[in-house]
């Protein structure tokens, strides 16, 4: 008698997980073999992920020998974001983020990205990663010690992988510049130009005029026609500080670059082509604005393709020594001095500060220190550290209070256009029209205050 031997399908060959980005969370999820993996809010989902933007049933992984993913009708929608090596064209209008079907299985590689709804999943093997942590200090690399920051810049080596746009968000100073520079150090375009523009520190005529270009006599002072830098960074990087400053009119031109990768000079109507990738950053919070009316939705959802937020350097002290050693090796280099060795006493002192200013602070305290130390040690007494509260007519602390205050100022919590003027009126008529004064009374930078006299067309006060 022939006896049927029933045969069991071979055990995947590669065991999976997902590593979840919520917010400021992270959490790593084995992927059971030969399943279905529902991903929602939901709590009969294998992944359950509490977060307003994902639908109860979002979407399922289907685990076997590969990973698939199915959407299943969200409302926020699924969208997939191709590591490197996958060799997805990566489209024209500024991403290489791509909508899953309803109902459609797509196949995920090694590294792939998922958005659900705002919450960022990827696909690794388990119990493996593919950002080793580098030597601190180390030439070109940023200095990685916490946990949360080792992660961030994890997924921001992937995002750099593809053109997708990266949002950074992150207090004055935590290190919103240098990671746009990894972006950039990662990415296809590494061999190209990197461009860095503080929307803050231009008003919105000659941020136009820089960005776009503009022709010969488009306006009072234009002798010649002059290429912008959007032209002049083709093939590379714009990085745009503090997007949240610019106007309601610069956004709609702004967004226009992004969907159609064309730019108008100023007093021109032909358009040029342009190729670039769009990194962000900002200390506000979009969202807030884009719900109060000051930021347009389509801009935000734009250069939002991928948001990364930067922790503060007061949550993570165990980067404060070797980010103050790592300062001091380079400014003793640069001084051409020895390398002091930090003493007990001055680490003490450099972990009790809170670092308002976060690593931007932290770097300008060790500059001072270097400069202050004659031994071999660096003493407490050489850690001079900023009393932010006491009453200075030193620019650089107006500057420095105004900046470190405008995440909490009450000026930002206006609810309309019509608030903000009113309030920067009886800022500048309390301060007798003193710019860097009033600035400092509505806690936010001097030159956040210029743009928005010139936004509301406000009488140019006196120089203050």
């Amino acid at each position: 008698m022939k006896v049927e031997v029933a045969t069991m399908p071979p055990p995947p060959r590669v065991a999976y997980e997902v590593m979840i980005y919520v917010r400021q969370e992270t959490r790593t999820v084995e992927l059971v073999p030969s399943s279905v993996a529902g991903v929602g809010r939901g709590a009969d989902n294998a992944i359950r992920v509490e977060d307003p933007s994902v639908s109860r049933h979002h979407c399922v992984l289907h685990v076997g020998d590969t990973v698939q993913v199915e959407d299943l009708g969200s409302a926020n929608g699924t969208m997939l974001v191709r590591s490197a090596h996958a060799g997805v064209e990566d489209d024209t209008t500024g991403g290489s983020s791509h909508p899953i079907p309803t109902g459609e299985r797509i196949t995920l590689e090694i590294g792939d990205v998922l958005r659900v709804g705002q919450v960022v999943l990827v696909l690794q093997r388990k119990g493996r990663t593919s950002f080793p942590p580098p030597p601190a200090g180390t030439p070109g690399q940023p200095v990685l010690v916490d946990p949360e920051m080792r992660r961030a810049y994890e997924l921001l080596k992937r995002a750099a992988a593809t053109e997708i746009s990266v949002l950074l968000l992150g207090e004055t100073g935590a290190g919103k510049e240098v990671m746009a520079e990894t972006v950039h150090r990662w990415s296809l375009r590494s061999e190209g130009p990197f461009l860095k523009l503080n929307c803050a520190a231009l008003t919105d005529t000659l941020l136009e005029s820089e960005l776009f270009g503009h022709e010969r006599g488009s306006f009072t002072g234009a002798h010649a026609a002059k290429e912008g830098l959007l032209e002049s960074t083709d093939g590379g990087t714009v990085f745009l500080d503090e997007i949240g400053e610019i106007s309601a009119g610069l956004q709609a031109k702004l967004l226009r670059v992004l969907e159609e990768r064309t730019v108008i000079r100023v007093g021109s109507t032909k358009p040029r082509k342009i190729n670039v990738r769009f990194v962000t950053a900002t200390n506000r919070d979009l969202a807030a604005r884009v719900q109060q009316g000051h930021f347009r939705s389509d801009l935000y959802y734009r250069i939002s393709g991928l948001v990364i937020r930067i922790p503060p350097l007061r949550q993570r002290p165990s980067e404060i020594e070797p980010l103050a050693r790592h300062f001091l090796r380079e400014f003793s280099m640069r001084n051409r001095q020895p390398m002091p060795t930090i003493a007990a006493s001055a680490l003490g002192k450099l972990l009790a500060h809170d670092w308002p200013g976060n690593v931007r602070e932290l770097r300008n305290v060790m500059e001072r220190a270097t400069l202050l130390v004659t031994g071999s040690a660096l003493e407490a007494e050489h850690v001079m550290i900023e009393n932010h509260q006491a009453d200075s007519t030193d620019l650089f602390d107006a500057e420095f209070e105004a900046e470190t205050a405008v995440m909490n100022s009450p000026f930002l919590e206006a609810s309309s256009p019509e608030d903000e003027k009113a309030r920067i009126l009886k800022a500048l008529e309390a301060c007798g029209g003193n710019q860097t004064r009033a600035a400092k009374m509505l806690g936010i930078a001097r030159r956040t205050l210029i743009n928005r006299i010139e936004q509301f067309n406000l009488p140019r006060p006196k120089k203050g």
